[in-house]
């Protein structure tokens, strides 16, 4: 191949973990009303690592699947693998080295992650798909994999119902596929407080030759907040114009869109953007019920699901993440008899 063939997404494969908490669970710790959970946020049931389950263990069953499900693709012939994460197995090594690992995979296969949160796999497609073609590449996996119940406290209103855990794994190929449109992409980092885990990092080590060495300060809890209300509007006030943008650069309109991807972040929230931009309900599809908040796998899981039915053959596709940072990506995916394909 070389550097100016392109790369396309083959394939999606996603997985959960084994352990599934109904919003009845949910409710009484966190001081909410179960119908609250499952009619305002959207979300009847979600699924959580347990206490002895890694980002490493949930990620390579992801991948496990795109090896099953699709034979063709060949672990000896994964060249790239770019990992989306941020709650990795240890602060080091990377823990695409440690997937790459447990797959198998080739000696030879680039591996790095990606500390990106609900915008990491919007940005993923156009990482992986620039390295690949630089680096003259056929193959490589873009795995997504966030557990937040490893930093979501049980008490706390704002987040304990929102997320489930889960993974995804894309084929990335050079053969055939979804091709991938312009990326329209944004930072506001003076927002950066406002989802957060403050502890665990140079600011405030959890070890290393500055810390505290008195025992009952060690161990310094590392839980997300989040102001809920700042981040809805971020998204309501910000994202419309990502999304405006992002058919601008690609030469689109809203009416060459069939179907509108949004980083599945609440029903509420969802609902309002669509309003927002006076789409229907038919065209932004919603996956939250039995899923939860996953993060950076969103996208990519309701994406799974409508590849699966067949639904998105000769589509086009807009896809826009949104979330920590404060970070924002919108792109097109143009399944097969897309305006570009």
């Amino acid at each position: 191949m070389n550097g100016s063939e392109s790369i396309r997404l083959r394939a999606i494969a996603s997985c959960q973990p084994d352990l599934v908490v109904s919003s009845e669970e949910i409710a009484p710790a966190a001081g909410l009303d179960a119908d609250f959970i499952k009619n305002k946020i959207g979300v009847e049931s979600r699924a959580f690592l347990r206490s002895d389950e890694t980002v490493t263990d949930l990620a390579s069953v992801a991948c496990e699947k795109i090896f099953s499900l699709w034979p063709e693709c060949k672990r000896d012939e994964i060249e790239a693998m770019v990992l989306v994460t941020q709650n990795p197995d240890y602060r080091l090594p990377h823990t695409a080295a440690l997937v790459q690992n447990r797959l198998g995979l080739s000696t030879s296969c680039a591996t790095f992650d990606i500390n990106l949160g609900c915008s990491g796999w919007v940005y993923g497609l156009s990482v992986i798909k620039g390295f690949m073609m630089a680096e003259g590449m056929r193959n490589g996996l873009l795995v997504t994999c966030d557990p937040y119940s490893k930093i979501v406290r049980r008490d706390d209103r704002s987040t304990a119902a929102l997320f489930g855990d889960a993974a995804t794994a894309t084929w990335m190929s050079a053969e055939r596929g979804a091709t991938i449109g312009r990326l329209d992409q944004g930072t506001d980092g003076s927002g950066a407080d406002k989802l957060i885990v403050r502890n665990g990092g140079s600011v405030n080590p959890s070890g290393g030759w500055w810390s505290d060495m008195n025992v009952e300060t060690q161990g310094r809890r590392a839980d997300l907040e989040m102001d809920g209300g700042a981040i809805f509007n971020f998204m309501i006030n910000r994202v419309p114009q990502s999304i405006k943008n992002c058919l601008d650069r690609n030469g689109l309109s809203f009416d060459d869109i069939d179907y509108f991807i949004f980083h599945q972040a609440s029903r509420f929230l969802l609902d309002t953007l669509r309003k927002r931009l006076k789409l229907s309900e038919e065209k932004c599809p919603v996956y939250l019920k039995d899923v939860g908040n996953t993060v950076s796998s969103t996208i990519p899981m309701t994406l799974q699901r409508l590849m699966d039915s067949d639904s998105l053959e000769g589509k086009t596709v807009l896809i826009s993440g949104f979330g920590v940072g404060l970070s924002w990506g919108a792109n097109i995916l143009f399944f097969g008899g897309g305006k570009n394909d």
